[in-house]
């Protein structure tokens, strides 16, 4: 029986992951993809347009076969709510240890050939799904007394989860999933009677823990400072052809904003004026810069705290 579509796509995006482990993205080419496959390069791009799409595809899948690991357990009978999320964690963390050299050398690309500077839509969506699902984890265990400070408690979790998959990425350091499992929830336990005995105002509210998610908290912000954005940007913009006050007003926006981010204290009505000039008058050459600007003009024009 030959394979369909489906299995053929599956089986290349299981070889690219190998691939990809061993050498990185990078430094794989769809020809060595399509070799390893036992096809030919045209056959791979009839499965996969372009690389892009096959390692959008790649990250789809892997977020695929995490949902359906934790559905089974969701299948287990007779399990309370906190031994279902104690087992979850296991394979949230059991995941992460068998993509372990995927992921290490995903990371190794980004440092070396720079991350895209927007996440896929998709991406933002399941770790929206992700941050979501705990919460209700969350107030299944500890009831729903919890629910005004599960914003607080997921992020916990989110920041917790971080640091284990550091250790698990460190061969050096022998950490069982079992014993960070036990860890988290004593952690867990403690916070969440502390918060439900003192009563504390909330820190996070759920429209905060929405907007970071879009925002990009669970994946690496661009290193790069506004200003090295809006230097290229105005180099850009003047090998462009557009009309002479098109890009006059953009380069003197563009001029604006850089003078005022070398300032020690940038003005937040500067910076918001002239991004937003920048953006009324771009071009779609530039767009991927314009949404680099504007994602690292972010902790710049913040609201004051009050």
């Amino acid at each position: 029986m030959s394979d369909t579509p489906m299995d053929k796509r599956t089986s290349i995006l299981r070889t690219a992951m190998q691939l990809f482990s061993t050498k990185g993205s990078s430094n794989t080419s769809m020809q060595e993809i399509a070799e390893h496959c036992g096809m030919s390069k045209g056959s791979l791009y009839q499965h996969f347009k372009s690389k892009e799409e096959l390692e959008l595809s790649l990250y789809q899948y892997c977020f695929q076969m995490l949902h359906e690991q934790l559905l089974r357990v969701e299948g287990i009978p007779g399990l309370t709510a906190r031994a279902l999320l104690i087992q979850q964690i296991e394979v949230l963390l059991s995941f992460v240890l068998e993509l372990r050299e995927f992921l290490i050398m995903q990371i190794k690309d980004w440092v070396n050939h720079g991350k895209k500077n927007m996440e896929p839509q998709y991406v933002k969506d399941h770790n929206m799904a992700l941050l979501n699902w705990a919460k209700e984890k969350l107030e299944d265990v500890y009831g729903p007394e919890i629910a005004p400070y599960s914003s607080d408690l997921t992020l916990l979790v989110h920041g917790m989860f971080g640091c284990y998959i550091r250790l698990l990425f460190d061969s050096r350091l022998d950490v069982s999933i079992k014993k960070m499992t036990e860890h988290l929830m004593f952690i867990l336990d403690h916070q969440t009677e502390s918060l439900l005995l003192k009563k504390p105002e909330p820190l996070f509210s759920s429209d905060t823990l929405t907007n970071w998610v879009q925002e990009g908290l669970s994946g690496v912000r661009n290193s790069r400072h506004p200003i090295q954005i809006v230097k290229q940007l105005k180099q850009q913009v003047k090998e462009l052809g557009m009309s002479s006050d098109t890009k006059k007003d953009l380069l003197d926006s563009l001029h604006v904003l850089e003078q005022e981010l070398i300032e020690p204290e940038p003005r937040r009505a500067i910076l918001l004026g002239m991004a937003r000039n920048c953006e009324d008058t771009s071009v779609p050459e530039v767009d991927e810069l314009m949404k680099e600007l504007h994602v690292a003009l972010h902790p710049y024009v913040q609201p004051p705290s009050k």
